[in-house]
């Protein structure tokens, strides 16, 4: 269960008890399988009050991460656990810094590369949700949606459906 794995942020982190179980399904070799693309059952206050346990400072932005995510048909739940991953609970204590509003850490490489910024908190929750969706989808973006991912046309589309696809590709939460 990605959500309780240790790592060097969050010795455990689970949103909802039902996240694990809900949508998935099972691979080849018999493991489950969590899509990316899908409908959430965590809320908004649930996400918010377990950000705010461990930083009551943090920034609210998780109505962004349910209006974009249900727009694009992502589990937005999952990608606010990535964010949290990246930004251990929007403290920022790695290369990317709260001014970036890059909750996904696009381009952030390590060694201190920053990676992209963002000009307002909404457009990096969606550059965050459309890095994503590149990664889940071949389908083109809602026209009513601007594509404010610099890395959206560098991700192969549709390579990674699923959440644990992500290993190797980008940081998932709890693994890596």
């Amino acid at each position: 269960d990605m959500f309780r794995k240790e790592n060097k942020f969050m010795p455990e982190i689970r949103l909802d008890a039902g996240l694990q179980s809900q949508g998935a399904d099972t691979g080849a070799q018999g493991s489950a399988r969590t899509p990316i693309m899908g409908s959430e059952t965590v809320t908004v206050e649930q996400c918010r009050q377990f950000i705010r346990k461990v930083n009551s400072n943090a920034p609210d932005i998780i109505p962004f991460y349910q209006k974009y995510g249900e727009l694009l048909g992502i589990r937005w739940g999952y990608a606010v656990a990535q964010m949290i991953k990246e930004t251990n609970y929007l403290r920022f204590d790695g290369d990317v810094k709260p001014w970036q509003n890059n909750f996904a850490g696009i381009g952030a490489i390590g060694g201190g590369v920053q990676g992209a910024a963002f000009a307002t908190p909404e457009q990096g929750v969606i550059a965050h949700l459309e890095h994503l969706y590149a990664y889940a989808s071949t389908s083109a973006l809602p026209v009513n949606l601007p594509k404010v991912d610099p890395q959206f046309d560098l991700v192969t589309r549709g390579i990674a459906p699923n959440w644990e696809d992500l290993n190797g590709r980008w940081a998932v939460p709890g693994v890596g």
